[in-house]
């Protein structure tokens, strides 16, 4: 490891509290946006934003084994059952009186929480917890092979790749649908990328590394080379457009990247920087460690000031995050994601040694 890097590392732990994302909890979810710092009643809540601050209390008691954490993952859970319909899918938007504003949610919604409940699932929380997971992902089993969509099918694959871990479905069935999504994921690569262009669409939007995050998963799993094979070539071809002289700078989301046209600069979005990470990891323990992991520091500084405006959007005495960096500098507003998703990154940084955090 080179002395920059480990000079890095070695700073002062990064302070890690809670107190942002209870600011933002109620007694029935999560409040999706906030003006500055405080809640914004008119968005309400979405399903989406509540599987994930699920996931960062799954973490924050697998590192701390803090149990007062379980009056949060119960008012996420409690909100999951509420948000599932009849057939097994789950409604996303709801409004602050609690009805949901919509028939069902985007197959995005459908796979992100099925990822979470797969991760709540195999941690080390009690079966008071698991038991509801497990009954919620036995519901949306069935509609696995009808998802098309590529970010659907990656946050699909996110959580059978760790539900195969457990023995609450038969391996038999989990291992059928992962090379039944694996193998359509590839397809979409095959059908979009050429010499030049080595990607799964026409398009980066957004949440650009989950895929090649989750095809890393899935070669993990199944030790099939062409999942490492597609992952590496769109990874570094993500790489190559996003990372520069050690800053990192994804897509913005003011007209994305077309193939052929130009790249939108802003607004940049947490959510990227934290799949970034999270790909960048799993790369450095498959090929060249040490870049990748630089990639994956790089990431992390995104937040903390690593990044094209230097400026932090991660409050270390809130444990909020700034919703993104606009052409004139921080975007202000600090909602459900963006904090939910820095947090996520905090968590993943500090379990692979690249930055310590204090957990308070």
């Amino acid at each position: 490891m080179s002395s920059s890097l480990q000079t890095r590392i070695r700073r002062p732990p990064l302070p890690l509290t809670l107190d942002y994302l209870k600011a933002l909890t109620d007694d029935f979810g999560l409040y999706q946006h906030a003006v500055f710092g405080v809640p914004d009643f008119h968005h309400g809540y979405t399903t989406d934003d509540v599987a994930r601050a699920l996931l960062v209390t799954i973490r924050y008691f697998e590192l701390s084994g803090k149990r007062w954490v379980f009056r949060l993952l119960r008012k996420y859970l409690a909100f999951l059952q509420w948000a599932q319909r009849s057939d097994g899918l789950f409604h996303n938007l709801f409004g602050i009186d609690r009805k949901p504003r919509d028939e069902i949610g985007s197959e995005d919604c459908q796979g992100r929480v099925f990822w979470v409940l797969s991760r709540l699932l195999v941690s080390p929380l009690p079966r008071e917890f698991k038991e509801p997971a497990r009954r919620m992902l036995e519901r949306i089993l069935p509609h696995i092979p009808s998802f098309q969509h590529p970010r659907p099918m990656a946050f699909l694959l996110e959580g059978l790749t760790v539900l195969i871990q457990g023995a609450m479905f038969p391996h038999s069935l989990i291992a059928k649908s992962v090379k039944s999504l694996g193998e359509k994921l590839l397809r979409r690569y095959q059908e979009y990328a050429d010499s030049s262009w080595k990607w799964f669409d026409t398009v980066l939007t957004w949440g650009n590394a989950l895929l090649p995050a989750a095809l890393f998963k899935t070669f993990e799993l199944t030790q099939e080379e062409q999942y490492l094979r597609v992952a590496q070539e769109s990874f570094e071809f993500l790489s190559k457009e996003t990372l520069a002289n050690g800053i990192f700078t994804p897509i913005g989301n003011r007209g994305w990247y077309t193939k052929g046209g130009p790249r939108a600069l802003f607004d940049q979005q947490p959510i990227e920087a934290f799949w970034m990470l999270i790909a960048a990891l799993r790369a450095s323990k498959l090929y060249d460690p040490e870049k990748n992991r630089k990639r994956a520091l790089a990431s992390l500084e995104w937040f903390l000031g690593g990044n094209i405006h230097h400026v932090s959007l991660y409050d270390p005495h809130t444990g909020s995050c700034a919703d993104g960096l606009t052409p004139s500098g921080l975007n202000e507003n600090r909602g459900a994601e963006s904090t939910i998703v820095c947090l996520l990154s905090l968590f993943a940084a500090h379990q692979a040694g690249l930055r310590k955090i204090q957990i308070v």
